[in-house]
């Protein structure tokens, strides 16, 4: 998969100028079409992308909720209007990346390995998202039977690892993303709203996982 210099110089932050010095100096693998333009790797986009410091601190657990179901459609009725206003007007003048940095302590990320024969039990446990809540419509892709990525409570997790004999293993094919203070927003939702589902694929080493959550916040972020 490739992108334009523009479409690469837009992740990075940067001019397209400074994309044709990445390509030239070899930073940044491209090839050349037939009308003399460059694409760029998107896979070597990601990794440079991801080595690359966002500036500014994450955003509190609130806050961060409250920005990716702004995004969504769903009012962030925790905030007071004044707060949720200015939050808009952030949202305004972020990129993807930023919004994926600034959002990164909504619930911390555990992966495990369960039995094939646990996945479709444990769907109904947790609040699907990532490459569990896809579909075409939305992200250009159905969502992935072979794994369960989701959100649960802090107290529901022992009983989860317990129940369905999870063990713990970073390739695993299941990560369970665990919410501290907002678990008030899991009750009575088979899946997350759009936003946080595009952040969690944006987090995806997978590059069309990846390339889909990217488009979707691009699109939510206009």
């Amino acid at each position: 998969m490739t992108v334009s210099t523009e479409a690469a110089a837009e992740r990075l932050g940067v001019s397209r100028r400074q994309v044709q010095r990445l390509i030239t100096s070899g930073e940044l693998p491209a090839q050349r079409t037939a009308g003399d333009a460059w694409l760029v790797d998107a896979l070597a986009l990601n990794a440079l992308t991801r080595g690359r410091p966002v500036r500014g601190r994450p955003w509190a657990e609130a806050t961060a909720w409250a920005a990716l179901w702004q995004l969504s459609g769903p009012d962030a009725t925790w905030l007071e209007p004044r707060a949720a206003a200015r939050l808009t007007a952030r949202l305004e003048h972020m990129s993807p990346d930023m919004l994926a940095h600034a959002c990164r302590r909504r619930a911390a990320a555990h992966r495990f390995r369960a039995s094939e024969s646990f996945l479709d039990a444990l769907r109904e446990r947790v609040v699907l998202t990532g490459p569990s809540a896809t579909s075409v419509a939305d992200f250009d892709m159905d969502a992935d039977s072979r794994r369960v990525d989701g959100y649960c409570s802090h107290s529901s997790l022992d009983d989860l690892i317990a129940q369905f004999h999870l063990a713990t293993d970073e390739h695993g094919n299941v990560t369970l993303r665990v919410v501290e203070t907002r678990a008030d927003l899991l009750l009575d939702r088979r899946a997350m709203p759009i936003a946080v589902v595009a952040a969690d694929l944006l987090e995806s080493n997978e590059p069309r996982e990846r390339a889909a959550g990217l488009r979707v916040l691009e699109r939510l972020l206009r």
